[in-house]
């Protein structure tokens, strides 16, 4: 239900591969046989979007992500939960976790069979805070291992793909 709710209603950003608000922009370039969809999902920035409700993250005081974005290559099938920053870390990485454990819940309900790997992407202008390792830990139990980036860089491509992808800070000197 959820994931049919995010294609049919007004969350879907058609024909975008990239997102800017307030200054902090994310982009991918779909390469050949790659489907990329963008879904818009705060009711701040898209009052149509009703995920929030169908998620019951309506709650005064809830916060959820910015956007989920869906990539499929093959038979891999990747749900990115994204959140644009300039520099409050601790809430964005509050709120892709929040947004993405309703959205599991609600997930294996209605869509138990959906097989797809979660990951997260904080996209942060600012300068981050010395509790980043923290954040980044936090984010590792959530959505495991690689599956997981607070980081400066706008192309979610390298991301998404997983191609020799490891969070900064733990990259190999060698490439």
């Amino acid at each position: 239900m959820p994931f049919n709710t995010l294609l049919l209603s007004c969350c879907l950003l058609p024909g975008k591969t990239s997102y800017k608000e307030n200054g902090v922009e994310i982009s991918i370039q779909p390469a050949s046989g790659e489907t990329v969809l963008f879904f818009l999902i705060d009711n701040q920035s898209n009052p149509n979007c009703k995920l929030r409700q169908l998620l019951g993250l309506n709650q005064e005081g809830m916060k959820i992500c910015d956007l989920i974005v869906f990539y499929a290559k093959e038979s891999k099938r990747i749900i990115c939960f994204v959140e644009l920053k300039g520099g409050d870390v601790k809430t964005a990485k509050g709120q892709v976790i929040t947004t993405y454990t309703y959205f599991k819940k609600l997930l294996k309900k209605s869509e138990p069979s959906l097989n797809f790997i979660a990951k997260a992407y904080i996209k942060s202008n600012g300068s981050a805070p010395q509790e980043i390792d923290k954040y980044k830990q936090e984010l590792k139990q959530t959505f495991g291992e690689g599956n997981y980036d607070i980081s400066k860089n706008s192309d979610l491509g390298d991301f998404l793909r997983g191609v020799e992808y490891q969070p900064k800070g733990k990259r190999n000197k060698s490439r």
